[in-house]
């Protein structure tokens, strides 16, 4: 805008000369004309007149001066209600003068109307079009220009692209046009000219690259690049991710700099032992959660053992063709050959040769659908005589997730459902079908400390196999109990309940609580329920948490629990 400054004398009682200066910087359409001198006038004002507005109402006009007819006339009041006059915003100019009127004074104010609005413009503006910003202002065509107005505008189309994550568009200007009285503003969005990356030396920066919905060329929007970041630390590859930002070629261009700090994402274990009810065992496994740099992974897993042996395989991709399925289509395939007694899953000696392949396809921004198809070869194995049995289910499972971090999240939601039918290969065919939920919350409570919240059900329907039946009992439902010990069925509730306190990056207390059953028919016998508590420790790595869980079981000592070993949160 052009601004101009106008300058009034006039005189007033006993012969002092009075300056009235009007605000700097007021954009000027029509100048009063300027007059200085002295006048001997009365003290007492008799009269107050307004001159020169065709379209603001009189009483509007008065309803902001200060002086009254009967006060005397004083400097600071003048200055005040000249003041007040300009702040309504319709005039581009005040004056006042003076005129002896019945035995006093009357002031007159002077104002210079600003033009009728012809026509309003938008220029800069690619979020939102010209009709959505023009529905958030006030000023309309065929009114009166208000400068009041007008920066009441702009702040809230200001207010409007901040709300909504736009951190650096705003108004820069607002011209206005004498010729054909157009109203003019211009706007700078926060164009993102550039992303680089730094410190992705393992990782190819495509990986990165398709997580991000900011583009360059986009305009800059907060919440979408806290989402994107969420979505590059969740690859789980890096242990830090800080954006930076840098001036780009022009004023209302940045480039984006993040600054990553890769962590270890390859890893060979081996070792063995013996366990009271394992008996000897040993183990290998290779585990790469980012193939090349390419963000795909692979677990290779053999271990024999005296009462188990078993060799898995799994490959995950998270984008699987992307220019045919889209983005984020995630790929997992899983083989396994299992011989003996897993005291953890069944307790039945057999030998187990399965497949699955599953596919993911997000919906939005926290939404998503897996499909999985899988297939089970059982046979008995050792003393066992139960009859040989082939288990092909389908699945879908829908989720919603705003976890801040998988791993470990301190702030979010996560709920599922999931749905699989199945048939039972023996004799004869039987069928079965399994609806399950899992609703999670966790809670920042004071820095560094979440209360984590967990209520899962299920129930099946049906011919269900040994492999296909809920526990409650467990590391991983209601800890405290060893396997033996756990209850198993059609139908189950679980509820966990966690108090994590992380201590640093490296390693998490954790305080927790569990409660539920396993049963076959019928609604749930409260009474029947089991129950355990007490700490944890969790160590960060690579894997995912190692999990360190001393279960105290419901009604017994402390010095009576069980440790728990496993990987990965309990949920």
């Amino acid at each position: 805008m052009k601004y101009k400054k106008h300058v009034l004398v006039a005189g007033l009682w006993l012969l002092a000369t009075i300056v009235i200066i009007l605000p700097a910087e007021a954009q000027t359409f029509r100048s009063l004309p300027k007059s200085t001198g002295t006048v001997e006038v009365s003290p007492i004002i008799t009269d107050i007149q307004i001159q020169g507005n065709f379209i603001v109402p009189e009483r509007e006009i008065l309803d902001v001066v200060f002086s009254r007819i009967g006060d005397t006339v004083l400097e600071e009041k003048i200055r005040g209600d000249l003041k007040a006059i300009y702040a309504l915003g319709y005039f581009s100019d005040v004056s006042v003068s003076f005129q002896e009127h019945a035995g006093g004074t009357r002031v007159i104010f002077e104002v210079a109307e600003n033009p009728i609005v012809y026509s309003i413009v938008f220029e800069g503006n690619t979020v939102y079009s010209t009709k959505e910003l023009t529905s958030l202002i006030s000023t309309r065509k065929g009114e009166i220009t208000n400068f009041k107005n007008i920066q009441e505008d702009i702040e809230k189309i200001n207010a409007h692209y901040k709300d909504n994550g736009y951190t650096l568009a705003r108004v820069v200007d607002v011209e206005t046009d004498e010729w054909n009285n157009t109203l003019r503003f211009k706007i700078v969005e926060g164009i993102v000219e550039a992303i680089a990356l730094e410190g992705n030396d393992a990782t190819q920066d495509y990986v990165i690259l398709r997580e991000l919905k900011t583009k360059p060329g986009s305009v800059l929007n907060e919440k979408t690049l806290k989402q994107d970041l969420r979505r590059v630390f969740n690859l789980g590859f890096f242990s830090e991710v800080t954006p930076n930002f840098e001036p780009g070629s022009a004023p209302d261009r940045i480039v984006i700099l993040l600054k990553i700090k890769e962590t270890r994402t390859s890893t060979i274990n081996f070792g063995g032992g013996y366990g009271e009810r394992e008996g000897w065992f040993g183990f290998v496994d290779l585990s790469v959660n980012n193939l090349m740099g390419t963000g795909q992974g692979l677990l290779i897993r053999g271990q024999s053992g005296q009462e188990l042996s078993t060799y898995q395989f799994k490959y995950f991709n998270p984008w699987l063709m992307p220019e045919r399925f889209g983005d984020h289509t995630s790929f997992t395939f899983r083989r396994w050959y299992t011989i003996g007694r897993d005291i953890y899953l069944t307790e039945q000696n057999a030998v187990y040769n399965g497949f699955d392949v599953s596919v993911g396809k997000p919906y939005y921004d926290y939404y998503r659908i897996a499909w999985t198809l899988g297939s089970e070869l059982v046979n008995p194995h050792g003393d066992s005589t139960f009859e040989a049995y082939q288990s092909d289910t389908i699945g879908v499972t829908f989720s919603y997730d705003t976890r801040d971090f998988w791993l470990n999240p301190t702030e979010g939601r996560f709920y599922s459902l999931s749905l699989k039918q199945g048939w039972k290969i023996a004799g004869s065919t039987t069928s079965f079908f399994k609806i399950g939920t899992d609703l999670n919350h966790y809670y920042p409570v004071f820095e560094n400390q979440v209360l984590a919240m967990h209520l899962g059900a299920g129930i099946g329907f049906e011919d269900i196999p040994i492999g296909e039946e809920y526990w409650a009992g467990g590391a991983n439902t209601v800890r405290g109990y060893y396997p033996s010990e756990a209850k198993r069925g059609k139908r189950k509730l679980i509820a966990n309940i966690e108090y994590r306190l992380n201590f640093s990056d490296l390693f998490q207390g954790v305080f927790f609580y569990d409660w539920g059953d396993a049963w076959n028919e019928g609604p749930p016998d409260f009474a029947d329920f089991i129950s355990g508590w007490g700490p944890g420790i969790r160590i960060s790595t690579p894997l995912g948490p190692i999990r360190l869980d001393y279960g105290v079981p419901g009604g017994k000592s402390f010095g009576e629990g069980i440790m728990h070993f496993s990987i990965g949160q309990a949920f």
